[in-house]
């Protein structure tokens, strides 16, 4: 009896531990709430907001539009990316409500805005895209499982929340940004875009695409998203044992 004590001492972290489980560990998506999903699109291990000083040479004022996830028209797994409410993208998409992207002067002259990272590939946000587009009573649909059960080739990360001007860039020049954006691991080669696109539907948004030549392990650590867009950059570190489901990296 003497270590009974001790015993509940250690039910009872035990427990707080199970409650401190975020929703997307301790139950499956199909019991999450369009809630839980809006907040993972937004700030969760996959999701990130960044602040970067500068400006693009471009006309429009404010970036991605204030929505949920949106998903494209055929769905293939090749380009998950980024949308508002009413948004959709060339192969697949999501999105986050009410985030800040307009440009705004610092006192020093400096223009300055909020963007968003988020991990588009990764499992976990591809769920509350569906949540979110298709709603609680359509996860097990069909169209549900098919845009689920693909397979991508390509780790996928977004940007979105960029000057709005950024929509009249001749797609060919988008090819530019590509070059000047890696994903950045400590003693090791950074992973080069292969490809970068809009999202059609929501402005100011880029999705960028990642060959998995070099595959990222959880050994990595971390990993971070550099890009160099013009006259800003966007720095986002993601700790990889934070983005783990069931024992397994999501990317």
């Amino acid at each position: 009896m003497k270590h009974l004590p001790r015993f509940l001492f250690a039910l009872g972290c035990t427990a707080f531990l199970l409650m401190a489980e975020d929703f997307w560990v301790k139950k499956p998506f199909t019991e999450w709430s369009v809630k839980d999903a809006a907040k993972l699109l937004q700030n969760s291990p996959w999701a990130h907001e960044v602040s970067v000083g500068g400006a693009m040479p471009m006309e429009g004022g404010g970036g991605g539009r204030r929505g949920g996830g949106g998903m494209g028209g055929n769905n293939d797994m090749g380009g998950m990316a980024t949308g508002g409410t009413d948004s959709g993208a060339r192969r697949g998409g999501g999105g986050g409500p009410g985030y800040p992207s307009e440009a705004a002067s610092s006192p020093g002259g400096v223009s300055s805005m909020m963007v968003r990272v988020r991990w588009q590939s990764a499992l976990p946000v591809r769920q509350a895209i569906v949540l979110t587009q298709l709603g609680p009573e359509k996860v097990d649909s069909d169209q549900a499982k098919k845009f689920l059960s693909q397979v991508s080739n390509e780790y996928v990360v977004a940007v979105v929340g960029l000057p709005a001007g950024l929509d009249r860039v001749p797609d060919e020049q988008l090819n530019e940004l590509a070059k000047s954006t890696t994903l950045q691991r400590k003693d090791k080669d950074p992973i080069a875009a292969g490809a970068v696109q809009k999202i059609p539907g929501e402005r100011g948004s880029l999705a960028f695409f990642f060959p998995k030549t070099s595959a990222i392990t959880l050994e990595d650590k971390e990993v971070e998203f550099v890009s160099k867009l013009v006259r800003i950059e966007v720095r986002r570190k993601f700790k990889l044992k934070d983005m783990m489901v069931a024992d397994k990296l999501e990317l």
